[in-house]
């Protein structure tokens, strides 16, 4: 198939951000507008008309986007506030390949509401950074019979090579049918992020990214009020200065770091005998993390990550508790065909929790052999939790493309060593994973493992000293007509070893039937064969336990869900069966109502009951979330979560006010309740925070 492909003229007029698109160089701009659906009917042109216009300065990229609706009334307009997950909503989609080497791309998002979305891609789309921020400005306007979109994007917002062509894709949602339209890849089995399949722009030589100065401080007052005390009044400074080197590379060094303004954890109770991945959600941690990536890609279908050697949350943060960050160096970007990652920090002790002070690193290169191979190494030093030195090594090869077999074929391979100070304990690490898919057939195959020796301070190990061997295949039969979009039908086993084979523990899940319906609701049914070999006593509450054996149990599951493009929309979810020695019944719920894009609110309640020689338990976990939006760029958010097994309530409300991307202000509130054996509820802490954050380009 011919990739589209065309040429970005360059501008010398000064553009308004209106919507309006009235401004004589539009005229010249270069005009996108065969677009080809991809859902539900793939290959048939795209319709209504979506037109995408490009033109450049030396220091912006400009785009005017229309689309065509005829239906008004049929869109949906759900999402206002920056960085809201866009599921069901009238959006525009596009990816910049920058160095035009089909491996990492940025990512943006408009919807027709004005909410705007951005994130960082690695491994031609298999890595998804979403809290990534950039600076960029979009200005969107519903019309009678279109909508249409204004962006202005700053080339010292993303890093570029030196060539004159970058990779480039499109991609349209229509919220009324749920349709889907791409400029270039319009397969099913290819997403937007598959940037090995884009379209081609040049016309990008001799643009500038200034001085690559930017100066981002931060000023930060906090009332602290422990467990009903009497509050105390802290204040704080520090901030972030970034040099792009190049255009390719570039280095950000961070002093008294802070992250009060970051979300809160959802809140889980695990009823496993492994513990459970929180994922990183601090903004100067997640600038270039998909640099850093190495290991397994994804979740491992029982329960999420399980081999990370690298995991930033471990740094800063100690038992939940924050950990202070004197200085941090970090170094990201391009040389050649080579990707580089460099990350130093040293903490500060922390008393309360027993961390020294310290300092940690880690080094990632990466050697882009083609534009479909890789092949790269990690390098981790120090302890975050201990004075003694922890090292880790690794190298690893990544392979992907849509060209070897039909479909889209990645492949990741690793091999880890850790050396530990403290227990003078070494061990070794590794892993592979493959997955093909295409239009109607999805395969996966992985396997990965740890010595009970390997131990990696700054990483997560979800099983040490097993080994985890799976493995799927799923068919997605499709239908454009009928009141069926897409049937699944498949299997995927799982087993955990010891390195000696002897299984541990298994899983296999029956895909017995997935429906997903013309309008997007969706009903599904699974059964779970399960097995497990505990070689101790476990707790799954307080007062329950599971006592070591070999157990064998089956479970199944049925969901149905309403298609969330309406503006009140829920889900259902029933399970249970065996469970160990006994029992359990799982019951899961939840509730979203969109009556404007200015407002959200999400009620969720999940509950498990079990009985078992042990004993019977209950776990509930509540959370309700109210997310109202001012405008694109003032939002007010609130999420209270409970459980019953910590007896604990918890409220965070945040106000962010974005003056411009990189200068807000927020305003948050942390509180917390506990619920006593007497019944009595008494308060944990409230703590208000104030912080500015102002950033400078030069």
């Amino acid at each position: 198939m011919t990739r589209p492909s065309g040429r970005v003229p360059v501008i010398h007029e000064e553009i308004t951000l209106d919507g309006r698109f009235e401004e004589d160089a539009w005229n010249q701009a270069l005009l996108l507008d065969q677009f080809t659906e991809v859902i539900p009917n793939e290959g048939s042109v795209g319709d209504p008309r979506t037109m995408v216009r490009i033109m450049r300065s030396e220091t912006h990229l400009y785009l005017a986007i229309t689309c065509m609706e005829p239906n008004r009334s049929g869109m949906v307009l759900q999402n206002l506030r920056r960085d809201a997950i866009l599921n069901n909503d009238d959006r525009i989609e596009f990816v910049f390949d920058t160095f035009h080497d089909a491996k990492t791309s940025y990512f943006f998002q408009i919807s027709a509401a004005g909410s705007r979305g951005d994130a960082l891609l690695g491994d031609n789309g298999r890595r998804f950074n979403k809290p990534w921020d950039g600076f960029w400005k979009a200005e969107t306007k519903v019309l009678e019979d279109r909508w249409v979109s204004e962006v202005s994007i700053p080339f010292a917002t993303m890093s570029f090579g030196e060539n004159d062509i970058w990779g480039a894709n499109f991609e349209r949602m229509r919220g009324e049918n749920r349709s889907i339209f791409r400029w270039a890849g319009a397969k099913r089995e290819l997403r937007l992020g598959n940037v090995s399949e884009s379209g081609k722009l040049s016309g990008f030589a001799g643009i500038q990214q200034g001085s690559g100065v930017e100066f981002r401080t931060f000023y930060k007052l906090k009332s602290v009020n422990p467990s009903g005390e009497s509050s105390d009044i802290l204040h704080d400074i520090g901030g972030e200065v970034s040099w792009s080197i190049t255009p390719q590379m570039n280095s950000s060094v961070t002093w008294n770091t802070d992250f009060a303004e970051t979300e809160v954890d959802e809140r889980r109770v695990n009823l496993s005998r492994f513990p459970l991945f929180f994922p990183e959600k601090r903004h100067f941690f997640l600038q270039d993390t998909t640099l850093f990536q190495f290991g397994e890609r994804g979740g491992g279908g029982d329960r999420g990550v399980n081999l990370v050697p690298f995991f930033s949350r471990r740094i800063g943060l100690q038992g939940g508790t924050e950990v202070p960050i004197d200085v941090g160096l970090r170094v990201a970007g391009r040389a050649g065909p080579w990707d580089l990652g460099f990350l130093g920090v040293r903490t500060d002790e922390a008393d309360s929790v027993g961390v020294p002070d310290g300092e940690l690193f880690v080094f990632r290169p990466s050697y882009n052999v083609s534009n479909r191979l890789a092949v790269g190494a990690l390098f981790t030093d120090g302890n975050p939790a201990s004075d003694f030195s922890n090292t880790v090594v690794g190298a690893d090869m990544r392979y992907s493309s849509t060209q070897v077999l039909p479909g889209s074929l990645s492949v990741n391979s690793y091999f880890l060593h850790s050396d530990d100070g403290a227990t003078a304990r070494r061990g070794l690490g590794f892993g592979t994973e493959a997955r093909l898919t295409t239009s109607f057939w999805d395969y996966n195959f992985s396997v990965l493992g740890t010595q009970a020796d390997f131990e990696p301070s700054l990483g997560f190990v979800r099983r040490p000293g097993e080994m985890r061997t799976s493995a799927s295949v799923f068919w997605n039969p499709r239908s454009s007509t009928g009141p069926v979009r897409r049937f699944s039908f498949g299997l995927a086993p799982l087993v955990w070893t010891d390195l000696g084979g002897e299984t541990i523990s298994s899983t296999l899940r029956l895909g017995l039937f997935e429906a997903e319906f013309q309008g997007g609701d969706s009903l599904r049914f699974n059964t779970f064969l399960y097995t497990d070999r505990p070689d101790a006593a476990f707790d799954v509450t307080d007062s329950v336990s599971i006592q070591p054996g070999s157990y064998s149990w089956a479970e199944h599951q049925l969901r149905y869900s309403s298609s969330q493009s309406r503006p009140l929309s829920g889900r259902i979810e029933l399970g249970g069966g065996n469970w160990y020695d006994g029992g359990i019944l799982r019951f899961r719920t939840g509730l979203n109502w969109h009556p404007t894009a200015q407002l959200n609110l999400n009620l969720e309640y999940n509950e498990e009951r079990g009985n078992i020689s042990g004993g019977d338990f209950t776990v509930r976990v509540e959370r309700f979330m109210v997310d109202y939006s001012f405008n694109s760029g003032t939002s007010l958010e609130t999420l209270i979560q409970s459980d019953n097994q910590s007896d604990t309530l918890g409220l965070q409300a945040r106000y962010r006010w974005i003056l411009e991307d990189g200068r807000e202000l927020f305003v948050v509130l942390d509180s917390g309740w506990e619920e006593l054996a007497t019944g009595a509820i008494v308060p944990q802490a409230h703590d208000v925070t104030f912080k500015i954050v102002y950033s400078i380009r030069i």
